[in-house]
């Protein structure tokens, strides 16, 4: 008889060494788009990436970033072993689905304490074999296990963590085993530091603690355990994940502005309390002789250790590292960073609809080191609207970037004109969430994964039957859908994104659902839980808006893994119906089922390999080192969106392109901290001059500068005097009673040319003729500059004769100040000249990168 034990271990180790060859051969060899080049930076010199971090996955990035500097010279390895990490930590997920499958297995044919013989051993190894090659190359899974994101570590967490709980839930009942359940606490709080996905966990791990800890089950008290495992959520992230730091927040202000102590001196008392309550609690469960209460002790004290890696964040924000996004070098500034306030908040529960408008604002002071001690430089803003405008269970809240339109769209109003008496009211909240959200950003991504894939381009709209959309291979199915599919062209014939499984691994999961479902009806429901929140829980949850700038997939990825376990769990629902009515024996019905169950991740494997390889990718290396070796040495150049900046950075910082180049990003520029960053010296980037002071730009001062109204014309004034007069304190009263710091004194603002020193840094020559005696700079009609605006002209106007400026032909064009008559063309860069050549065409990007 075979030995339960050893065949789980091979098949997962199986399952395991077969994704680890298949993502050591399709990782990206370089960096890739979009956060990856962050990522990767970040992970080889611990630098600070943007909010709200990933402190684990940059320290284990940077183990990785040491191996390949210690074996090769050649720094794109460097990028090949932050990707490599990711497939390694998805194929230890793999693994751990398998053994899932096969625990949960195990429980559906023989129970907790059964054995299986040798045909059910055969089966339930199958079933995870199946299970676990499935999660492997599932497509929204392998897409992340190739680049340098923190996607497939999250995973990797939330698989151990389901793992844990599972195998705690089929030992005994017996309290020793329970050091499993504290583990699986454990390995959630450690992925806050990756991700917060794994903490969606909790409301199975509670459900089937209650499975297992009482044994008489009611749907109340199903209910109750699932709604505990909820406030486990909510409980970590608003008492962990943001209370530590707020408590950390209240003794730094107590001992800095109180006792006069220097900066950070509040970690003492923070540390002594927490030390000081494990302590107390720890001693005062054994007193009491409360297994239960010392367990929940250490579970409590080993999420806080966990947690402990943002520890990093705040140490190398303090060492000043290149890219230190948002200087998070204090628990002051560590709080908003934590808790992504740059990016704004969505409602939930109650909320407006798009064509709300504000009535107030609440604002909450937000504090910044000032001389030796903490005082308000900002405010966090909130907008208040009218009750009548608000809705339960807003879907449609977000009337930034066009999206009224598409909502009205998507709920079949024409987007063209003005909103009917009464809308949007409940109902086209609902037709939304489903058209939308769960129809287009769910089922649509679910299907790619066990059905098919129509090919490898973004789909923005169901209405759009060319791109995006997942399809079956089955001609009838894909003809009733989306049209007449023997009339495409050749070349989305051939796409290699389009990906076909005829909806085998669909069926199979289906036919295991079934199954699972009458075999052991707790187990089930546990598993079901952890699919719907870690499926439609996020959606609900994440309430995305239209019109998203890539895929979001990657995060859906616990609902598909738990869906892989029933598709494993096809397998031994096969074998059933093959011992039970074919009447085949044990051993040839568990190999055959097993084979007819390995179709589907081979299916899986063979139509994904061809478009999931990026072993061949260099394009967004090459792209990135193109912008910079379009720029003259000691150049600055200005970038919108992620794809044309964290490329740059990653080319600069891992491959050492161009240092010389200093990248701003527009899109942060709006804000202190990375002005603050511009006046520093970035790798062999000499610091940026600037003529506002560093006090003016600081917190909230000067982000809106007002035009005020005159029946005088606007006087001249050169762009050195205008920034001179922003810079300086001249208050303008509001309507609010209010003063701003200063205001616009005009729009006529000019660049005054010195040709000699235009000459002398090589934007000219000495026999140039059309040399402009001055540029002039367009604002328009505008009524205020914001501070982005005002800290782009002081870019321009402080360093322009002593450094070549560019803007990326990716930038907005209303971030020119109409100075596109006296650019040209240098590759990919624009460079500002003072010679006026009128453009033929407009250069640069019409729309925001989102």
């Amino acid at each position: 008889m075979f030995s339960y034990k050893r065949v789980s271990n091979i098949v997962g180790w199986t399952v395991f060494a077969l994704a680890t060859v298949v993502y050591y051969l399709s990782a990206e060899r370089t960096g890739s788009l979009w956060d990856c080049g962050e990522f990767i930076l970040g992970a080889y010199k611990l630098q600070v990436v943007h909010p709200p971090g990933a402190p684990l996955f940059l320290l284990l990035g940077r183990m990785f970033a040491w191996v390949a500097e210690v074996v090769s010279d050649n720094p794109e390895d460097i990028a090949f072993a932050v990707n490599l990490m990711s497939g390694i930590s998805t194929a230890f997920a793999a693994m751990f689905i398998a053994w899932v499958t096969i625990i949960l297995g195990k429980l559906s044919l023989v129970g907790r304490e059964g054995n299986p013989d040798n045909g059910q051993l055969i089966a339930i190894a199958g079933a995870g074999l199946v299970a676990g090659l499935a999660t492997a190359f599932s497509t929204s899974i392998w897409f992340s296990a190739v680049e340098g994101e923190v996607y497939a570590m999250s995973t990797f967490f939330t698989a151990l963590t389901l793992w844990a709980t599972i195998h705690w839930y089929a030992q005994p009942d017996e309290h020793q085993y329970d050091r499993w359940l504290i583990f699986a606490i454990y390995s959630a709080g450690l992925s806050v530091g990756v991700h917060l996905l794994s903490i969606l966990t909790f409301p199975a791990l509670a459900f089937f603690f209650y499975l297992k800890r009482y044994s008489k089950h009611t749907f109340w008290g199903m209910v109750a355990a699932a709604g505990v495992g909820v406030l486990l959520v909510f409980g970590i992230q608003t008492f962990i994940v943001a209370g530590l730091p707020r408590l950390w927040g209240m003794f730094e202000l107590m001992m800095v502005n109180g006792l006069g102590l220097p900066f950070n001196s509040g970690l003492i008392p923070f540390l002594l309390l927490l030390v000081g309550g494990i302590v107390f609690g720890l001693r005062y469960a054994e007193q009491k002789q409360n297994p239960t209460l010392q367990n929940a002790i250490v579970a409590v004290a080993l999420l806080i250790i966990s947690y402990s890696t943002y520890g990093m964040v705040v140490t190398r924000a303090n060492a000043g590292p290149p890219i230190n996004m948002n200087a998070p070098t204090d628990a002051l500034r560590l709080i908003p960073y934590l808790n992504r306030e740059q990016y704004g908040e969505r409602a939930l529960l109650r909320g407006p609809h798009f064509e709300a408008r504000p009535i107030d604002v609440k604002s909450k002071n937000r504090y910044g080191q000032v001389g030796d001690r903490y005082e308000v430089v900002d405010e966090k803003l909130s907008y208040v609207y009218d009750k009548r405008q608000e809705i339960v269970f807003p879907r449609m809240g977000d009337p930034s970037q066009g999206r009224p339109s598409l909502y009205k769209r998507w709920i079949g109003l024409n987007p063209d004109q003005p909103l009917p008496a009464g809308r949007p009211n409940m109902g086209d909240n609902l037709k939304f969430f489903f058209n939308y959200q769960f129809n287009w950003m769910y089922w649509r991504y679910f299907m790619w994964n066990f059905s098919g894939r129509q090919n490898g381009a973004q789909g923005y709209y169901s209405w759009d039957k060319s791109s995006g959309n997942w399809i079956s291979g089955i001609p009838f199915i894909d003809n009733w859908r989306l049209g007449d599919q023997s009339k495409m062209p050749d070349t989305m014939q051939d796409n290699q994104a389009r990906n076909r499984y005829y909806m085998i691994p669909f069926l199979l999961g289906l036919l295991g659902l079934i199954f699972h479902f009458n075999k052991s009806k707790n187990d089930f429901l546990g598993l079901l839980m952890l699919f719907g929140i870690t499926g439609l829980g996020i959606i609900v949850y994440s309430n995305q808006p239209p019109n998203e700038p890539r895929e979001r997939d990657y995060v859906l990825i616990g609902s598909f893994f738990t869906y892989c376990i029933w598709i494993g769990f096809g397998v031994i629902a096969m074998f059933e119906v093959f011992r039970e009515r074919v009447k085949l024996s044990t051993l040839v019905g568990a190999s055959l089922a097993t084979v007819i169950g390995l179709s589907a991740p081979i299916l899986m494997l063979t139509q994904n390999f061809d478009d999931h390889s990026r072993r061949g990718h260099y394009a967004s290396r090459d792209y990135a080192s193109n912008f910079l070796n379009s720029c003259a040495p000691n150049s600055i150049i200005f970038t919108y969106g992620d794809n044309d900046t964290y490329p740059l950075w990653y080319a600069q910082e891992v491959e050492g392109i161009r240092t010389d180049v200093r990248v701003v990003n527009l899109s942060l520029i709006a804000v202190d901290w990375y002005i603050d960053l511009l006046r520093r010296k970035v790798n062999d980037s000499p610091a940026l001059k600037l003529t506002i002071s560093r006090d003016a730009f600081r917190g909230n001062k000067r982000n809106q500068l007002l035009y005020p109204p005159s029946n005088q014309p606007d006087r001249e004034m050169s762009v050195q005097q205008f920034l001179q007069f922003i810079g300086e304190d001249h208050p303008l009263p509001l309507q609010s009673g209010e003063f701003t710091e200063s205001y616009m004194p005009t729009r006529s603002v000019f660049l005054p040319v010195d040709r000699q020193t235009a000459e002398k840094a090589g934007l000219i020559s000495a026999s140039d003729t059309a040399v402009a005696d001055r540029i002039p700079l367009n604002f328009g009609d505008r009524e205020y500059l914001g501070k982005d605006d005002l800290a782009v002209l002081d870019v321009i106007a402080s360093n322009l004769w002593e450094r070549p400026i560019y803007f990326a032909v990716t930038t907005r064009t209303d971030k020119f100040f109409g100075l596109d008559d006296y650019m040209q063309l240098e590759g990919l860069a624009l460079r500002i000249v003072p010679v006026r050549s009128p453009s033929d065409r407009p250069m640069g990007s019409s729309e925001a990168e989102a």
